[in-house]
């Protein structure tokens, strides 16, 4: 497939050579074993099938209908009244795909088309209901079809060197396309909402008045479409329930810092602009430096900060949290960073952390940072395996655990660094992610594709033009439900760590009503 459907390349490595030696030996196989094949992988998942008790699972191959379970005892008939999906085998591939390489393997077999489901986020949680019983799905993978997958993964590590390209390879899309489906404060992190499911409430309006004291500005997008800044105004306009959400979310962790007037802040993980913007708005004579690694989302940026009037005390580099000047250490009030841990990597939390400690002041410093967690008991495994996000959606990312993040600031810090409080809004992204997915399915064809083909004009427009933007739309789609049902079902977390100095006895304890 074409530049959007394929991981981030790098340089030819055993990596590289790997993964092409991966897609030579399946072609080979594909060519010669085919039909043997296809019969021994449709026997194997089908038997994994069998073990689901929980749930009501149909599955619509080319010559067979199957239901899982097939004996429908009370338990299950309970369980199947809430949660039922139904996957359609268009192409013999998926058994392959499946079988050979698990979780993985279903999540290219939807992206390419060669399985079918209209409600992927019940499947996942069917899945999640049985994952006791289907835990050997992968067990089926040989080493000689997983050992190139874990080589694979070398290309993405987040060297100094990788880490830009890793970035690049989601964040610079399209702004447009992007601003297709956030709010428009362009937050691209998790919101917080008064009401978790209000949005799965039978007529519920998605419509409401935000009446924070922030209006939206519009400003034109590179490559068509519209995005918006937070900017102050009198008038209160009606506004959709994520756009206030994520207000409310930014204000919380602006808040948890305890910025005050005069501050001089480092934001590690710019966004599109929409924290430093709000921070600077709050708080007059407070500067920010924010770093990100994508050029879209720096020009961008700098082009809403500019219209806000603020580019004299915010400055958005393209800058590596590894390359900051020599000049700004110790140099920092507070130190802020939203959802960009996960794009450290495991083996390189303790020197972000040994940074964050080397830019605060020593006397008096306080920093929050957000970040998608995974619980400790899922760790080892995880770590070891390369699943649909880490492959295909942020390459080079890795979630921590709390556990972890906790224990590498610690040593990262050489203890310098003191945990105040930390929380958990995981719970508030499945609804997140599913305001995303409404936006992104209503406005596709309106905003997404003509975001991507102006981004994208060789791949988008080209003769397999329309089978690239249908692969694109089905990663995206994957992509939402995925990790929605993770955060619903708790195997997902996105947890706010405040910590600060010793002795900052301006920093007091939160009021509680």
């Amino acid at each position: 497939m074409g530049l959007l459907n394929t991981p981030s390349k790098h340089p030819f490595s055993l990596a590289a050579w790997a993964d092409n030696a991966w897609n030579n030996v399946r072609e080979w196989a594909f060519r010669h074993a085919w039909t043997p094949a296809v019969g021994l992988a449709e026997t194997a998942v089908l038997s994994l099938m069998q073990r689901i008790t929980a749930g009501s699972l149909g599955v619509l191959t080319l010559n067979d209908v199957y239901h899982f379970p097939a004996v429908q005892t009370p338990d299950a008939i309970s369980s199947s009244s809430e949660v039922k999906a139904e996957l359609r085998v268009v192409n013999d591939t998926f058994w392959i795909r499946l079988c050979t390489m698990g979780d993985l393997g279903f999540s290219e077999a939807y992206m390419y088309g060669e399985v079918e489901c209209d409600d992927l986020v019940s499947l996942f949680n069917i899945f999640l209901l049985n994952r006791q019983n289907l835990a050997n799905m992968d067990s089926y993978a040989s080493c000689l079809f997983t050992l190139p997958q874990r080589l694979t993964s070398w290309r993405f590590l987040n060297t100094l060197s990788n880490s830009r390209s890793n970035v690049s390879a989601h964040y610079d899309i399209s702004n447009a396309m992007f601003a297709g489906f956030l709010s428009e404060d362009m937050t691209y992190s998790c919101a917080i909402f008064n009401d978790l499911d209000g949005d799965l409430a039978a007529g519920r309006q998605h419509e409401t008045s935000w009446n924070g004291g922030q209006m939206l500005k519009r400003v034109n997008l590179t490559n068509g479409g519209e995005s918006a800044l937070p900017s102050t105004g009198d008038q209160v306009s009606p506004r959709d329930e994520l756009y206030e959400a994520q207000f409310r979310k930014l204000n919380h962790v602006i808040d948890k810092a305890r910025i005050s007037p005069g501050h001089k802040v480092l934001e590690i993980g710019s966004g599109w602009g929409s924290m430093a913007i709000l921070i600077a708005q709050r708080f007059p004579d407070t500067t920010v430096d924010a770093l990100t690694l994508s050029i879209q989302q720096q020009t961008l940026a700098e082009t809403r900060i500019k219209e806000a009037g603020l580019d004299d005390r915010i400055t958005v580099h393209l800058m590596d949290y590894r390359a900051m000047p020599k000049s700004w250490g110790a140099s920092f009030d507070r130190v802020v960073s939203v959802e960009m841990m996960e794009n450290v990597g495991p083996g390189f939390m303790v020197e972000f952390w040994r940074t964050i400690d080397w830019a605060l002041k020593k006397d008096g410093g306080v920093g929050v940072v957000q970040v998608i967690t995974i619980p400790e008991a899922r760790f080892e495994r995880y770590i070891r395996e390369i699943d649909f996000i880490r492959k295909w959606v942020f390459p080079g990312g890795a979630l921590p655990t709390l556990t972890m993040l906790l224990r590498t600031m610690e040593k990262g810090s050489s203890g310098r660094l003191i945990v105040d409080s930390v929380s958990n809004i995981g719970p508030h992204y499945a609804r997140t992610l599913r305001e995303w997915r409404r936006r992104f399915v209503d406005r596709f064809e309106t905003v997404i594709i003509p975001a991507l083909k102006a981004e994208h004009p060789s791949v988008m427009n080209g003769p397999n033009g329309r089978e690239e933007i249908e692969v694109f739309k089905r990663k995206w789609l994957y992509y939402y439900c995925y990790c929605e049902a993770g955060f619903t079902a708790r195997v997902l977390g996105d947890h706010i760590i405040t910590f600060t100095r010793e002795g900052c006895e301006e920093y007091g304890c939160e009021v509680f009503n």
